[in-house]
């Protein structure tokens, strides 16, 4: 009797697992990329470029796009970060709190040399916390801080690349 309901729990479980791909309903693996985009390369310029640029090939290699010799060029110019303090210790005057941000310059250049997308301002930023008492940590946590600001940096891109008006693939 515990087998039957067990087996019936089962199939019904699946069936409704079942039931939103008949609907139409599918989970979003990543953007796609647009004709025009196939083949992106992406480079970069300033101390931070070449992190940034690496973090959107790897993001763009995760959705299927190889880098094609002739194809269009992400640009990533004057890539750089700045670390400023946001909050300081009453009692010893110790740096506590930090923000890093992002800057950089994005543009788009089709394989046929045309703008594809203007230069553009990116700004990203995220704060950290100092805890001195385990410095290394604090510079663990620091590396960690900035891979993730390079990681966001790159999703903004994508984001900011594909969901621009030239790119958008047109709904039928």
């Amino acid at each position: 009797m515990i087998r039957a309901r067990q087996w019936n729990l089962w199939w019904l479980v699946a069936a409704l697992a079942l039931l939103p791909s008949g609907c139409g309903f599918h989970l979003q693996t990543g953007a796609s990329i647009p004709p025009k985009l196939t083949g992106l390369r992406v480079t970069g310029t300033g101390p931070a470029g070449g992190a940034l640029a690496q973090a959107v090939d790897r993001a763009l290699q995760r959705d299927g796009n190889h880098a094609q010799q002739g194809g269009p060029l992400l640009q990533i110019d004057n890539a750089y970060v700045s670390q400023r303090i946001i909050s300081i210790s009453p009692s010893s005057g110790v740096a506590l709190e930090f923000l890093d941000t992002l800057h950089a310059e994005i543009s788009v250049i089709g394989s046929d040399h045309k703008i594809l997308l203007a230069s553009q301002p990116l700004l990203m930023e995220n704060s950290f916390s100092y805890n001195s008492g385990n410095p290394l940590a604090t510079n663990e946590q620091q590396i960690t801080s900035q891979r993730l600001l390079m990681e966001q940096g790159a999703r903004q891109i994508l984001r900011r690349v594909l969901n621009s008006p030239g790119f958008r693939r047109q709904v039928p």
